[in-house]
């Protein structure tokens, strides 16, 4: 039946196309969204990614003319910057300055009857002339790929223009070193504002070429770059600029060719040929940069057209942009996977294996990758199956995801002689990012096995010697899956499962057990099975006849948005969409990757004067910026800004507002991943610091490594100035504990893995209790992992500063029996509500193992698990007073379950207040260097949230009338009191709100100072709870 399926398929696609001319997308396209573009990427060796833009499947007819303009990018452009886009705030300014893209589009409206494809020439070095001073036979590169590309559409009725802007004229100049004449092929040559190499060497090409065909054209814009001024400094050297190089040119075809000339007060024009030799020379009177400008007024558009019929129908060089409406609005990028066409005359599958029969494994490897590198694999593998399914993150939420896979296991050879080739994980890796590509996860491999429109039960051979690791039985089992493929009547470039092992890339290639590994993953029975689990076991260098490379698209889409499928597997919270492995992937490659920076680990956010925070960063020389993303929620972040390593102060947020950023490292070759959230005060105090270490960095399922938001808003409410940092922060020194009146350590569920308090930080902690501070901290696992697991240090740790010892991983030792806690009517802890602690369906993690505690040296409990006898332990304890080794009294406050976790929020802000109030009432108050009065302040209530009463204060910088204001969420005034003199200075206001429902309130100052116009209002918010 399965054969028969794919016969009749095979023969309606044959009947079809010989009686229906419909259109084809070109093998290998992509389908861009503006004018059906057809769009394809192909990487040449060295350096040089070649992007070919056609007209639609519509549009394109084989039986037209075709023009393939090679246009090569200028300098300091990437290919996405000269195509062009509707700008947008806070877009590169490149996207708005040259717009190939839509003059492409403005050129194929206008001449209907032949097939214009653009292909844009672009280098890793973003120079061409800093390109061919590395390469020293760049000319025979050149070549090759221009023979290249323009082999892949025939060479009957295609025909070549050459062009390039600034840097781009460089890879002219080596085309033109690369012949002894210019081919008959090309019928147009283009220097806009880029023939900087021009000498009169190349005059006597120029002029055979020119008279060779009346068809050949040649186009020169330039303007006067010799008097342009930038800075009031020349720009170019008297005979360096275009404007010298063009002149020279002209002056060399004049001996040739007799030029009209036309001069004015814009340009000075030279035409000769009857039009096709063509040179525009812009003067510049106001000493100007006019460079790219040139290119912007339509100059694609005119040196395409210069000359022929079309030349100013429907636009004017150097006037409005004839284009505008044709400018797409956004980047669009090509799905297709980078594989160069195969060069003629290549080994077939049977030669290449033969060739390499007898190799070592090192030599072996070499040749696979020079053949990969130049494309010598079938044609069918290069059309890429579109995968669609859905996946979830690691906390649960849904993306509809797309993903393009190669239909089988890389092979090399044409369509009618190829052989899969078993290769190792470095030259697997070398040639994916050569092509654009990854190899897949485990996770992947089995969505591609579900989705395969064939399966195929696995062929194994039993272990003799080492011939499973040889070319012979590469070979046997090559042909057994051919024999499986043409026997159930499978086409070429069905996409098949169940034929190999894959090698992936995991969480394992970073293993420091087992560096220089590879993993592999997969080789499913029919069943569904996989035979191999994902492991590590062999080193790099082993490969056998069951590994396979399949290739999937570096480029998928989650919902609506394109994004790299490496940085995806970074991201702390993403990373499960592509992965089933525990946490992030650090290193999704087999080759580390050094010039893309890493995400920022050891940081923090400071308060700063003026409304305004400091991010606080160890010095990186691989970072040139840094992308800061903010907001006041939490989750949602509605600005973005960049700051240098030299000044990392944003400014111009609201004084005493909360702020949540998370960071990105950039440099040239682009963005880390986001940091893990921190969150900050804008504005600046010397009292009531606090300080949030986020140490949760284990990767839980639930963890999406912002869950300081759960507990700042609550600190923030409670009057607290916040600022926060890593737990690498702590560790380096860049945060001194000693600097903060509170400290409020946050761990999840981190163990023994990630460990909850490592030796350094053990010791900072202490130093700090010693030295009289407020420490909170509160996790599922601190017991676990310092008392049950942890060393004698460990234990002195926790029994001495935490004040409390490990009873039960989880009460009644039963994972996820309890997931509330409450009071226990202790002394200085009155008033605790019932609370629930997340069991994973709340938007956190599932606390399903939360420590239970004893006090012990002084510590006492007050916080216990609901129906939980305090015989067996407690969820809380609590001590103040001088730790051994102190001289002043501090105060500690543990948890046995993560408060972040504690729902909802008006409850878990309720517990922050009753810790603040703690803190305040049990702890002396540390020493204010404020000095009273110094300016107008209204400070946040206090307690916040409160149960019946708070107190409010402020500062009067002068002698003023005062009155103070509470408003419902209505914007009712529920209270005034009313106009009253009071001197400068703090004062202090007890408000009592027993008749009022719990909800959000408002109070307002206003103050009139007495003797001058000072006014000064200021607004805050407060949470009553009953």
């Amino acid at each position: 039946m399965t054969k028969l399926f794919f016969l009749i398929i095979a023969l309606l696609n044959v009947n079809l196309a010989q009686s229906i001319s419909l259109p084809v997308v070109q093998p290998g396209f992509g389908v861009s969204p503006y004018k059906n573009e057809q769009i394809r990427k192909i990487a040449f060796v060295p350096d040089v990614t070649a992007t070919l833009n056609l007209p639609s499947p519509q549009s394109f007819v084989p039986t037209k003319p075709t023009i393939i303009t090679f246009y090569a990018l200028p300098n300091g452009n990437t290919t996405d910057h000269t195509v062009g886009k509707i700008l947008q705030t806070g877009d590169d300014w490149h996207y708005d300055i040259q717009h190939i893209g839509a003059q492409t589009r403005f050129v194929r409206e206008k001449d209907t009857s032949r097939n214009y494809i653009t292909i844009y020439l672009e280098n890793a070095q973003k120079s061409w002339p800093a390109w061919r001073s590395q390469y020293p036979n760049n000319a025979t590169i050149i070549n090759s790929i221009i023979d290249t590309l323009r082999n892949m559409f025939g060479t009957t009725g295609t025909t070549v223009h050459l062009s390039g802007h600034s840097g781009g004229g460089s890879f002219i100049f080596g085309y033109l070193n690369s012949v002894t004449a210019i081919p008959s092929f090309i019928k147009r040559i283009t220097f806009l504002d880029s023939n900087y190499g021009y000498d009169d060497s190349y005059g006597p090409k120029f002029v055979n070429w020119l008279n060779s065909s009346a068809e050949n054209y040649l186009c020169v814009l330039a303007y006067n770059d010799s008097v342009a001024l930038y800075n009031g400094q020349p720009i170019v050297s008297p005979t360096g600029g275009t404007w010298y190089r063009s002149k020279m040119m002209q002056r060399y075809l004049a001996n040739h060719y007799t030029f009209q000339e036309s001069v004015d007060t814009v340009f000075i024009k030279y035409w000769t040929a009857n039009g096709r030799i063509r040179f525009f020379l812009k003067q510049n009177p106001l000493r100007i940069i006019l460079h790219t400008v040139q290119v912007e007024l339509n100059g694609f558009i005119q040196c395409t057209f210069s000359g022929s019929e079309n030349e100013g129908i429907g636009y004017t060089y150097y006037g409005q942009r004839a284009y505008s409406s044709l400018i797409q609005p956004h980047v669009y990028y090509p799905r297709g996977i980078n594989i160069p066409p195969r060069p003629p005359g290549s080994m077939t599958g049977s030669q290449f294996m033969n060739f390499v029969m007898n190799m070592t494994f090192a030599q072996r490897e070499a040749e696979i990758l020079k053949e990969l590198n130049k494309g010598n694999i079938p044609q069918f593998m290069r059309s890429a199956k579109r995968i669609n399914t859905t996946f979830n993150d690691a906390q649960g939420r849904s993306y509809s995801v797309g993903y393009d896979v190669l239909p089988d296991y890389l092979a090399i050879g044409s369509d009618s002689d190829y052989c899969r080739i078993p290769m190792g994980p470095l030259t697997a890796q070398r040639i994916a990012d050569f092509y654009g590509a990854t190899m897949p996860t485990s996770k992947l491999v089995d969505n591609i096995y579900l989705k395969s429109e064939l399966k195929l039960a696995p062929v194994t051979y039993a272990p003799v010697g080492n011939q499973n690791e040889l070319v012979p039985k590469f070979i046997e089992h090559n042909n057994a899956i051919e024999n499986q493929r043409i026997s159930a009547g499978a086409p070429l470039g069905t996409l098949i499962g169940g034929t190999k092992k894959d090698v992936v890339i995991s969480n394992k290639i970073t293993d420091p057990a087992r560096p220089n590994h590879v993993c592999i993953y997969g080789w499913h029975s029919l069943n569904g099975q996989p035979i191999q689990p994902l492991t590590n076991i062999h080193v790099n260098t082993y490969v056998d006849y069951s590994h396979g490379v399949r290739y999937i698209n570096n480029q998928v889409t989650l919902d609506t948005s394109l994004v790299d499928i490496r940085l995806i597997l970074q991201d702390p919270l993403k990373y499960a969409i592509f992965s089933n492995e525990s946490g992030p992937m650090v290193q999704p490659s087999y080759l580390s990757d050094t010039s893309r920076p890493a995400v920022p680990k050891s940081f923090g956010i400071r308060s700063h004067p003026g409304g305004s925070i400091r991010l606080d960063v160890p010095s990186d020389s691989n970072v040139t910026k840094y992308r800061v993303l903010y907001g006041k929620s939490g989750t949602a972040f509605t600005d973005t800004v960049e700051l240098t390593p030299q000044n990392l102060i944003l400014s111009g947020l609201e004084s005493d507002s909360l702020y949540f950023f998370k960071i990105a490292s950039n440099n040239a070759n682009g963005y880390s991943v986001n940091s893990e959230l921190l969150a900050a005060t804008a504005g600046i105090s010397s009292s009531n610091k606090s300080l949030i270490v986020h140490a949760f960095d284990r990767a839980t399922t639930g963890n999406g490594y912002d869950f300081i938001r759960f507990i700042a808003k609550g600190i923030h409410l409670s009057g607290g100035k916040i600022e926060s940092c890593s737990n690498e922060a702590v560790t380096s020194g860049t945060f001194n504990l000693n600097d903060f009146d509170r400290v409020y350590w946050i761990l999840g569920d981190e163990s023994t893995v990630d460990e909850t308090f490592n030796t350094t930080e053990q010791i900072k902690v202490i130093s700090y209790l010693r030295s009289g501070g407020n420490f909170f901290v509160s996790g599922s696992e601190i017991g676990w992992d310092l008392d049950s697991k942890g060393t004698t240090a460990d234990k002195e740790f926790i029994r001495s500063y935490l004040k409390c010892y490990f009873v039960a991983d989880a009460p009644n030792n039963t994972a996820g029996s309890i997931y509330r806690a409450e009071g226990v009517n202790e002394i200085n802890w009155q008033g605790l509500v019932t609370h629930w602690f997340d069991d994973g369906t709340h938007g956190t993690i599932n606390v399903r193992w939360p420590d239970v505690l004893r006090p012990i040296n002084g510590g006492t409990g007050f916080m216990k698990y609901y129906g939980y006898d305090t015989l067996n332990g407690f969820a809380g304890i609590y001590f103040s007073g001088i730790f051994p080794g102190g001289t002043v009294p501090g105060s500690v406050i543990v948890l046995g379950y993560p408060i972040e976790t504690v729902y909802p929020e008006i409850t878990r802000n309720y517990l922050m207040s009753k810790i603040s109030v703690f803190f305040d009432n049990i702890s002396p108050v540390r020493e204010s260097q404020t000095q009273s009065g110094v300016d107008y302040q209204l400070m946040q209530n206090f307690p916040n949230p409160f149960n019946y009463s708070t107190s409010i204060k402020y500062e009067l910088k002068e002698d003023a009338s005062v009155s103070l204001m509470i408003y419902n969420s209505l914007g009712e005034i529920i209270y005034n009191s009313g106009e009253a003199a009071k001197h400068r200075g703090r004062h202090e206001l007890e408000v009592k709100m027993d008749e009022y429902p719990s909800g959000v309130y408002f109070y307002q100052i206003k103050a009139n100072a007495i003797g001058n116009k000072d006014f000064f209002v200021s607004t805050k918010k407060m949470l009553l709870v009953k």
